[in-house]
């Protein structure tokens, strides 16, 4: 048999360019769900519903083990950020619950943002002008704060802020000193001025002091410097 009949398709590397093609859209197709469950939350029968439409179409039927494994990821994937998302609610509704007892919903908001729930404090509810002792209500507050925070044992970082006008105690050379000292006074009240069974592990937190430099509205008014004189607790997502 001369060589020409003995050709094989099998052999010809051009006929299975395909497989290239459909690898990349099948790994694509990955990236894309990928990228959707990490910006929202959906629950588990939507996304047995997605895979089963992929099934009907023959994009993942033909992976075998792979699209099984892969759909077992998705749901867990899926289940993980249900769950997650579930205490970070949880966390929002228990502090606003507490701020709205106190009565400190002028002085203190409560967001629920995507990295994670911001707790925002203005500086004179805990603070007295240009220092970084806490008021003894403040104590109060943050200690109420403190048992929502060591029941979900979440990461959290304490940012101090200021507005851009010249430092006025003898204390603190810069407002930069000012706002991380008072972040730093936050944080060692949560770790180790509470009673023992109350503190939370030093490990959870980040501290950052950053003065007039990350102001939340221009520094072109009173009302608008009292606004960035503040705490920042960000329980993260």
């Amino acid at each position: 048999m001369d060589e020409e009949n003995n050709f094989s398709t099998e052999d010809d590397p051009i006929s299975n360019e395909w497989l290239a093609t459909y690898g990349d859209l099948v790994t694509l197709l990955m990236c894309f769900f990928v990228l959707l469950y990490s910006m929202a939350v959906i629950d588990e029968g939507k996304a047995k519903q997605a895979i089963s439409s992929l099934n009907k179409m023959g994009i993942l039927s033909q992976q075998g083990d792979i699209n099984s494994s892969l759909s077992d990821s998705i749901l867990e994937g899926t289940a993980i950020i249900s769950e997650e998302q579930q205490q970070m609610d949880s966390i929002h509704s228990e502090v606003k619950k507490i701020i709205e007892q106190k009565n400190l919903q002028n002085e203190v908001e409560v967001i629920n943002e995507a990295k994670g729930v911001l707790i925002r404090f203005k500086d004179d509810v805990i603070y007295d002008v240009g220092s970084a002792d806490l008021k003894p209500g403040a104590k109060v507050i943050l200690a109420q704060i403190s048992d929502v925070l060591k029941k979900y044992n979440k990461n959290i970082r304490v940012e101090g802020h200021s507005d851009n006008l010249p430092i006025q105690s003898g204390k603190y050379e810069s407002n930069w000193e000012l706002s991380s000292a008072r972040a730093i006074s936050v944080v060692k009240f949560l770790t180790s001025e509470l009673p023992l069974d109350k503190r939370i592990k030093e490990q959870s937190f980040e501290v950052s002091g950053y003065g007039e430099f990350k102001p939340i509205v221009p520094n072109d008014t009173d009302q608008n410097r009292q606004k960035n004189r503040r705490i920042e607790m960000l329980i993260i997502k």
